[in-house]
């Protein structure tokens, strides 16, 4: 082995671990003296896993202002988005995906504070690219993450884009200050063409959506088949956002489970989002066992969080169809905001929707808190067991 391999936070360790992953399919990284520093990304080919100690650290140096672990993949440099947050869109082919990687285990430190500011919200994106991601998979097949600590980002802490058959699973979020606001931080956001995919066992507050499932976002198109089960979290922006807006980027098939937390937007929306003069299509989505509530937005860092709507626990945007909706095993003790629990606007069409087993109890001193507010169109509409502190609610059908 040509480069050192120190660990000793000191010293740069790039070289020596790319140089691992680059001799050899499978790369059990030691317990470091201190921590192991890198520079640059790390780049993972084809049928490759990268594994470190579980409670190993792995942080992003000073000034690096780049992702920390991408996917290896050839470049044609062809222009297919003028968005700069997804500008790697324009530095790879589509038409070499990589198939079969693993990464298992560590701390992976994205130090923030250390980094350019999130360009998100500042508007100054580097000239390669730097978006402010932490982890970057595009176009693989067979993919895994899995027990691993995602450690201050300075926006979304692992994106997929036209990814397909992965799992991510024990994944902790250990989110401090954002840079410079808690704003944008999600934890596992899914861009379009993502398919087959299971997210099980999420541990940690996000200051931005803890599962996104953005298909109008990267390489814009569909996402399906996707489970979410297990999602654990105090005081975080949201569990899941189901975004669609144009029939190009509908969201199908999706099972959303085992929900515990509170949210200081919503547990659950429906988005719609960007202006594109079509209507987005999501069907066949249920959400079921959910014990959610709102938390206190005095908590979190970011100035324009008071100005944001008051979402209800699940919330449907209008400028969307939507079809086969349940929900169901909903439950909520709520002490902080009397926003509906299941709130449907206008201009949001639902051909079904089923919901089973709603319970509320309101101490939040105010006189109503409704669990259901339909301001859109639903033609068929099945409730049974709605409960309001105790109380039978009748819903108009």
């Amino acid at each position: 082995m040509a480069n050192i391999l120190y660990g000793d936070g000191v010293h740069d360790d790039t070289a020596a671990i790319q140089e691992l992953i680059d001799a050899s399919c499978e790369v059990r990284l030691p317990c470091p003296k201190k921590h192991f520093l890198i520079s640059k990304p790390l780049e993972l080919h084809s049928n490759c896993k990268l594994c470190l100690p579980r409670y190993a650290e792995i942080r992003l140096a000073p000034a690096s202002n780049c992702v920390m672990l991408k996917n290896k993949t050839k470049g044609d440099y062809g222009e297919r988005t003028a968005s700069k947050l997804f500008s790697f869109l324009n530095h790879y082919s589509p038409d070499f995906p990589c198939e079969n990687i693993e990464v298992e285990g560590g701390i992976w430190n994205f130090n923030n504070k250390q980094q350019n500011p999130n360009p998100i919200l500042s508007g100054k994106y580097e000239p390669e690219g730097y978006s402010g991601f932490g982890f970057l998979f595009y176009n693989v097949k067979g993919f895994r993450l899995s027990s691993v600590t995602l450690k201050d980002p300075c926006n979304f802490s692992v994106t997929l884009d036209t990814v397909s058959y992965f799992n991510v699973e024990n994944i902790t979020f250990d989110f401090n200050d954002g840079n410079e606001y808690q704003s944008n931080m999600d934890g596992i956001h899914i861009n379009g063409n993502c398919h087959h995919g299971h997210i099980e066992k999420l541990f940690g507050t996000c200051y931005d959506d803890t599962v996104a499932l953005n298909a109008r976002e990267g390489s814009c198109g569909p996402i399906s088949d996707i489970t979410i089960r297990g999602i654990y979290t105090e005081g975080a922006y949201s569990a899941v956002r189901l975004l669609s807006s144009c029939r190009k980027s509908p969201i199908r098939n999706v099972h959303i489970s085992d929900v515990h937390g509170t949210f200081y937007h919503f547990c659950v929306s429906f988005q719609h989002h960007y202006d594109t003069g079509e209507r987005g299509l999501v069907e066949n989505v249920k959400i079921s066992d959910i014990y959610a509530a709102k938390s206190d937005r005095n908590l979190v860092k970011f100035y324009l969080v008071h100005k944001y709507d008051k979402y209800g626990i699940i919330d449907f945007a209008g400028q969307n169809d939507y079809k086969n909706i349940t929900v169901e095993n909903l439950h909520r003790k709520e002490s902080i905001d009397a926003t509906p629990t299941v709130r449907i606007l206008e201009n949001a069409n639902i051909d079904h929707l089923i919901l089973h087993n709603i319970t509320t109890e309101n101490y939040t001193g105010s006189e109503q808190m409704p669990v259901l507010v339909n301001s859109g169109n639903v033609k068929n509409l099945e409730v049974c067991a709605l409960y309001e502190n105790g109380k039978v609610v009748h819903v108009l059908v």
